[in-house]
């Protein structure tokens, strides 16, 4: 068993940092940080995986493609399917643990 610990990416470094990724019997996961500066936007896009998000820290609004928004909160955990077109407004400066899935 490995033991890894929760890092964050620094100043300079990209946003997102991946903490594990582990594939097996056709299953693929990962875990990583992002640490997102208030007033950025990430644009509507989708992923190639499913998404289990915990802000960590901070305040954030997801916004899919029909409209629906959701406010994040420090706690909050989010799950976003793969196919789900959605935008992230950051409100404060947050830090996130994520988990994908195919």
């Amino acid at each position: 068993m490995e033991i890894k610990n929760l890092t964050f990416p620094k100043t300079g470094e990209y946003y997102m940092k991946y903490i594990f990724e582990k594939s097996e019997s056709n299953v693929r996961a990962s875990c990583g940080s992002v640490f997102l500066k208030k007033g950025e936007i990430l644009p509507f896009k989708t992923l190639d995986s499913h998404e289990f998000s915990l802000l960590i820290s901070g305040k954030l609004l997801v916004y899919t493609q029909s409209g629906e928004k959701v406010e994040m909160n420090a706690g909050d955990l989010i799950y976003i399917n793969k196919e789900e077109i959605r935008e992230t407004e950051t409100l404060e400066d947050s830090e996130i643990l994520f988990f994908l899935f195919v």
